[in-house]
């Protein structure tokens, strides 16, 4: 495996996240067979390296929410050698050309990404509406 991007931790957290499901924390460390310690490193992005292609697979492997290794190691920017050149892309192409490019696991992938961002944030707003409502 060889690395050709820069480690994302905030991805690489919300990735977690979705792959945590409903269980806590320290269940999925446990389900994964790491420490919670380091569990909560990774999922408060206070990690500055990328965890090992070891420790990912140990938690792609409790992962839930169609979370998989490919997902946390593209976010760890780890590849394998041969989709390096995949992933290298023209400066003229947009968004909408490397969606297109993708299989469709791919699209729904980055639709599932989106759609988790999306209800991350409306509940953000209805967190904060709610709050402000009471004051």
């Amino acid at each position: 495996m060889e690395s050709t991007q820069r480690w994302n931790k905030k991805i690489f957290s919300l990735l977690l996240e979705k792959a945590k499901g409903d269980r806590s924390w320290r269940q999925f460390a446990f389900d994964s067979g790491i420490s919670y310690v380091q569990m909560r490193k990774l999922s408060g992005m206070t990690q500055e390296n990328p965890p090992r292609p070891k420790l990912i697979k140990k938690i792609a492997l409790a992962a839930w929410n169609d979370i998989d290794l490919e997902d946390l190691l593209y976010a760890a920017g780890i590849f394998p050698p041969d989709t390096r050149k995949k992933v290298k892309r023209q400066k003229s192409d947009t968004f909408l050309d490397r969606f297109r490019a993708l299989t469709p696991k791919g699209r729904s992938s980055v639709e599932d990404y989106i759609a988790f961002i999306a209800d991350r944030e409306s509940e953000r707003m209805s967190e904060k509406q709610s709050k402000q409502n009471k004051d």
